[in-house]
Formats: C-alpha cells, structure tokens, sequence
C-alpha cells in the first residue's frame, strides 16, 4: 500500500461536555484568586494610606521645628473682606500651612493667609487637589466638585457668593473628644465685641492638638507623642452625594473638613442604626469621626511619626446606636463638656493632656 492510499484520519474535537468542564475549572480557579488579587490591591492601597500619614507626621514636625516646636493652629476667625468691619468667619485649615514643608512651595506661594481663605482672592486655591491627602482605597476623595452660584457660605463677595471648584482630605488633624467654636474674645478686632465670656474656658476645654486657636508645643502632650494621634482618616465616599460636596474641603478649618472628633466610634456607619446622621458638638457623625474603607478599622499617625491601624474593636465610650452620640459626656451651663469614667481607650489616644494610662497592647 503506498502512502497515498491511507484513510486520513478524523480530526477530533472537544465535546460540550468536556468544554463546560474546563469553563467550570477556571471558573473555580477565578473564584479561588479573585479574593486573593482583591486583598493584596487593598494592601498596596492601605500601604499608601500609611505612607501619606506618615508624609504628613514628617510635615507637621518639620513646621513644628520652624516654629518654636508648635503645631499649626487648627482654625481661628478671619475678617471677611467687603462685608463689613466686625463681619468674620473661621478660615483656613491646617494642611495650607503644612505645603511649604510637603513639597508643594508652588500651591503654598499661591495661598494669601492675610485674608479669609473664602475670599474671592484666595478662590483658585481651594481647586488644587493633592494627592498626598486622598486614601486610594477611597475613589471619591479625588474628585473636584463645582459649587453652584450663590452658593451660602462659600466664597464671601458681592453680591453673591461666586462659582468655585473644591478638592477634598481623606485626613484630618485630631482636635480632642469635643468641639469647643468660641466666637473672639472683645478686643480681638478692634472695637468689634462678640459678646464671648466664656472664652478661655471653652479653648482650655479643648484637649486634642488642632482646634479653634490651638498653640499646642510638642512639650505640651505630656501623655506622650507614642499615645496621642496627630492625624487619622475619613471615608469620603461613604458620605451621601449632598455631604460629599458639603464636607471634608481641604482648604477649610471647619470641624469634620480637617479636624476629627473621638466623640464619636470609628466607622460609625457600621454601628449606627438605620446609618442615620446623629448630630453632635459643632459637626455632624460622619463626616467628623475616623473612618476608612480598610476592612476593620483605621489608619492613624501618631504625634512621634508612628502609623497604626486602629480596629472597629477598640474599647470606646458607650454611644446611643440611633444618633452616635456618647452617653457618659454632658454639657454645663458655660458649655463646657464633661466624661463620666471610665475613660474610653479611642478617646484616651486623642488626649494631649488627660493622664490616661494606655499601651499598645490595648488597641
């Protein structure tokens, strides 16, 4: 028989049966790997959370060391310009100041910390987004949101409040357990009187590092630099759309913009009934207390340079599950707030000052 006079063979293929099991096994396999390739995204995004607090820590203590070894202040009043002599409003946050030793001398020669920062003059300012304050497991963060025209409260000019742009901070300084806004002592502006006798006592409520006229040193957080928090993280994205353009502006030095609270649990929005907004101090829950997309708690700088991860578990004050609000602290008839014990671990690391005894092993 001669090559050319054989059968050629039948080319044979799969059989559905065998195709629908090899789609079955890499079905399997994909179930299998997707967890894993999604847990080590959120690592590399949690490892560059931790980065940018720590690329904060290093900011803020340079500024300390250029600075008689204070920290930036937290808030104050500034006059608002064509509005009236005695006509102010609180200003500029924290993280403008901190530019100039962050790498970013550009946006820092940009800002004029002589007037309100919602000035028409200051108004190109409030649209330079920073990477270095955006938590990448937060998509939201870094979206640059228009306000409308007319817009009460934004940037203060005639006759209406003008069209800007505002970029946002996953991060924000720690201002204590509470919130303390005194209107300016009498004599601050001139003859302007706000009518506030209780000033001093309401600054000298304040026991975290920024708040309204802070001028905390070093040496003042006699609690230790290793157990009081300087910066912590908020879940921008978790706000609704209205509250996402409303809070956490990083220009601002607004309670909930760039300062946080420890009044309130982390990751309220998984313990609070309904996930409600509670109303509480001078800012609302959500956008005032620590929170993050990092499964299980969050990420904060310490005030020696050191990042943590605080969990969801952490010992903290009893809160009402309906509005978030701790239901051991009271208000006196000046306004000054009051803990029963026991102190809270959370609440004790936000302390500069309070003489609470805690270690590592406790969070």
């Amino acid at each position: 028989m001669t090559l050319s006079s054989r059968n050629p063979r039948r080319a044979r293929g799969f059989t559905l049966i065998e195709l629908l099991v090899v789609i079955a096994i890499i079905g399997v396999l994909i179930a299998l790997l997707l967890p894993a390739v999604q847990a080590a995204r959120e690592a590399a995004r949690r490892a560059q959370c931790v980065n940018n607090l720590k690329q904060l820590g290093i900011a803020a203590h340079n500024y300390a060391s250029a600075n008689t070894d204070t920290f930036p202040i937290g808030m104050q009043w500034q006059r608002i310009l064509r509005r009236g002599t005695c006509s102010i409003s609180t200003t500029i946050s924290l993280f403008p100041a901190l530019l100039n030793f962050a790498e970013q001398q550009n946006v820092f020669n940009a800002v004029n910390f002589s007037i309100n920062a919602f000035n028409i003059e200051n108004q190109t300012v409030h649209k330079f987004g920073n990477n270095s304050l955006w938590c990448p497991s937060d998509p939201a963060i870094s979206k640059i949101r228009q306000f409308p025209g007319g817009s009460p409260g934004y940037v203060w000019d005639e006759p209406t409040p003008l069209p800007t742009l505002m970029a946002y901070s996953s991060y924000a300084g720690n201002a204590g357990t509470w919130t303390q806004t005194p209107v300016p002592k009498v004599g601050t502006f001139g003859t302007c009187n706000y009518g506030e006798l209780a000033y001093d006592a309401k600054i000298g409520n304040m026991n975290g590092i920024f708040f309204m006229d802070s001028n905390v040193k070093i040496a003042d957080i006699s609690d230790g630099t290793s157990s009081t928090m300087l910066f912590g993280e908020r879940a921008h994205g978790l706000l609704d759309q209205q509250n996402q353009l409303d809070w956490h502006w990083w220009t601002s030095g607004n309670y909930g913009d760039t300062m946080f609270l420890t009044l309130f649990p982390i990751n309220p929005f998984r313990k609070l009934k309904d996930g409600g907004i509670g109303g509480g101090g001078n800012a609302t829950v959500f956008p005032a207390a620590l929170s993050s997309f990092h499964p299980g708690g969050v990420n904060v700088c310490f005030a020696d340079g050191s990042v943590r991860f605080l969990k969801d578990t952490i010992n903290s004050w009893p809160f009402n599950p309906a509005n978030g609000m701790p239901t051991n602290v009271y208000q006196d008839t000046n306004g000054l707030y009051y803990a029963t014990p026991p102190s809270g671990v959370f609440q004790a690391l936000s302390t500069r000052a309070g003489g609470e005894s805690v270690s590592q092993s406790d969070y």
